[in-house]
């Protein structure tokens, strides 16, 4: 089955990796049903029109926004849909799909009840924690057994992979499908600046709070970044802490002394993961967490763009 109820838009933000970008559009053009709309949201530093020439076409559409931001660049594709078009997805440059994973994700949608607002797609090589490790996170507010919960520190559990369609409170913001209403009536918060870390949590979680959200079993993908720079680990994780307590701060079910032991016991469970590993990436990132936590502590907090991840190629 191909002619599906429902038009789907999949934008896709995008900065400074027009490698993967090619890769990404050649994958969706591989899909065994197409999109009908594809909008790539460049915020590069120079544009990467011409290095994707061969895949614009009438339903493949270009828009270079800057300065950058991903939650900026996701609401400004949002304003270049397409008449008619009832889903808008949000994919990485990064994400691989398999050949039939945007035919599996409309199949699902042909037929789902009125109460679901979003949908992800099913990351297959997402990694799962140990026990001993759930149950640290557990002690310290930051994790739980359960998969896809947002805790009241703010933190939120893992979801993938799944081994059936799945009921969650948040979704992965690089690899969703939502209805049109739903990106229409919800924002991303542009306070999240740069790649940002938080802000799908964020947007995910208010909307959970009027629509069910799920993961499709037989949509299936994979998430291929990029390492992150060992140079930048500090920064990266001092930026995470001070996004999640902008998230916690927005949500009043959420707890402010909860993030705090929280991001404590992260920071001191890194620290001894890292000693134990001979690991000074742990330390690192356990250090960033403990400044960010410092940060918000002083109500010192500022936003920290840059892209901490090595770039591809």
């Amino acid at each position: 089955m191909t002619n599906f109820r429902h038009k789907i838009a999949l934008i896709v933000p995008t900065r400074n990796r027009p490698e993967l970008l090619a890769k990404l559009l050649q994958n969706l053009k591989d899909q065994t049903v197409q999109a009908n709309q594809v909008i790539v949201v460049d915020g590069s530093d120079r544009s990467v029109e011409a290095e994707i020439k061969q895949f614009l076409s009438p339903s493949v559409s270009f828009i270079h926004v800057f300065p950058p931001s991903l939650t900026k660049q996701r609401n400004e594709g949002v304003k270049v849909l397409d008449e008619g078009i009832t889903l808008v997805g949000y994919l990485d440059d990064d994400i691989v799909l398999e050949k039939d994973a945007v035919e599996a994700m409309l199949r699902f949608w042909e037929y789902c009840s009125d109460d679901i607002g979003g949908s992800s797609f099913n990351i297959t090589n997402g990694s799962r924690a140990s026990r001993f490790a759930k149950f640290l996170g557990k002690v310290f507010c930051f994790d739980d057994y359960r998969q896809g919960v947002v805790l009241r520190s703010g933190f939120n559990t893992g979801v993938w992979p799944v081994l059936k369609d799945t009921y969650t409170e948040w979704l992965c913001g690089g690899a969703t499908i939502w209805r049109r209403q739903i990106v229409e009536e919800f924002k991303y918060d542009e306070w999240y600046v740069g790649g940002a870390y938080a802000e799908d949590v964020d947007f995910s979680y208010t909307v959970a709070q009027k629509y069910r959200l799920i993961v499709i079993k037989d949509a299936k993908v994979q998430h291929l970044p990029p390492p992150f720079d060992p140079q930048k680990y500090h920064s990266l994780r001092r930026a995470i802490v001070q996004q999640q307590y902008h998230f916690v701060r927005k949500h009043a079910g959420l707890s402010l002394p909860l993030f705090y032991w929280a991001t404590f016991g992260q920071a001191i469970t890194g620290i001894l993961a890292g000693i134990c590993r001979c690991d000074s990436s742990g330390i690192l990132m356990a250090s960033g967490g403990i400044a960010g936590l410092l940060d918000v502590v002083r109500g010192d907090v500022v936003k920290i763009d840059t892209q901490f991840r090595k770039n591809p190629g």
